[in-house]
């Protein structure tokens, strides 16, 4: 599963013994692969800096980064960077656009693959996927004015403006907004719960698309008519229906079971059918038991 997190210049460094430096330049092969981090710590001439691989990173956030090493360790310079060529991208490496600077990097946590560049341009901040930059000599160029990019804004901000404009929006029931999930990874939207009906779900796609930041909305989530369809083609494809009477009804998730089966056994089947379909939070079973004719 991909896990796309910002790497952002001037995050702070965390190392297991303390806090200590800042990342200032990642470095990235030609393929950029991003494999290693410029640790800057102290100041004028106590300053000192240490290149460390990405491997030795267990996390990253949108403002720090989480090393496995000590910083003993790290300005001791006892875990080496990984040799390969590569090239440093950093807040001072030039930009074809001006008065636009390198911000950080989306990257793929999986295989540490740079996915989009980060950019400042005076007070905000943009994207640009790779394919749409290229090195000319130490110069990163641009297929696209700064006007044209993406705005770029952290998750963290994003799920809270989501968080807002949901609360706030009167085409949702309380109990929607209650439901409704939002989790967003590289400004990618999966929106998953559930809503009474369809038109809710689309709302709230909507809602959450227009938000500044957002690339896109993935759905996963269900509305009641959709998910009782789900259960009973749930139902008929384990067999249950064949000698039963089923009827499910949901409210945002919660499944109430009527209807007759012919033993405990079936009623304890189809409860553990309904609840293992996509969707489903809560069965409730008013199932009779009816014995079928000898």
């Amino acid at each position: 599963m991909r896990r796309i997190s910002a790497l952002r210049l001037g995050s702070r460094a965390r190392f297991q013994d303390r806090w200590s430096g800042r990342i200032s330049a990642i470095e990235i092969t030609e393929d950029w692969e991003a494999v290693n981090t410029v640790v800057e710590s102290g100041f004028l001439l106590w300053r000192s800096s240490v290149r460390l691989p990405l491997s030795a990173v267990s996390d990253w956030t949108d403002d720090s980064v989480t090393f496995t090493c000590t910083s003993r360790q790290a300005f001791g310079h006892e875990v080496p960077p990984v040799a390969v060529p590569s090239r440093p991208i950093a807040s001072d490496t030039p930009v074809s656009a001006p008065t636009v600077r390198i911000a950080g990097a989306l990257i793929d946590q999986n295989d540490r693959k740079v996915q989009e560049v980060i950019l400042s341009r005076r007070s905000r901040y943009l994207r640009i996927p790779v394919a749409d930059v290229v090195f000319e000599g130490k110069t990163l160029a641009l297929s696209a004015q700064p006007e044209a990019l993406q705005r770029y804004r952290s998750d963290e901000e994003i799920g809270r403006s989501i968080h807002r404009a949901i609360r706030s929006d009167d085409g949702l029931t309380a109990d929607e907004k209650r439901v409704l999930r939002f989790a967003v990874e590289g400004g990618a939207v999966t929106m998953s719960g559930n809503a009474r009906v369809k038109n809710a779900r689309g709302r709230a796609i909507e809602i959450v698309g227009a938000i500044s930041g957002v690339t896109k909305v993935d759905d996963a989530s269900h509305d009641d008519l959709s998910l009782e369809t789900a259960v009973g083609l749930a139902l008929d494809g384990a067999g249950i229906g064949r000698h039963s009477e089923i009827y499910a009804r949901s409210s945002l998730g919660k499944l109430q079971l009527y209807g007759y089966v012919p033993s405990g056994a079936a009623r304890d089947d189809a409860v553990r059918v309904v609840a293992a379909v996509a969707g489903v939070r809560e069965v409730t079973s008013r199932l009779e038991v009816q014995p079928t004719a000898a």
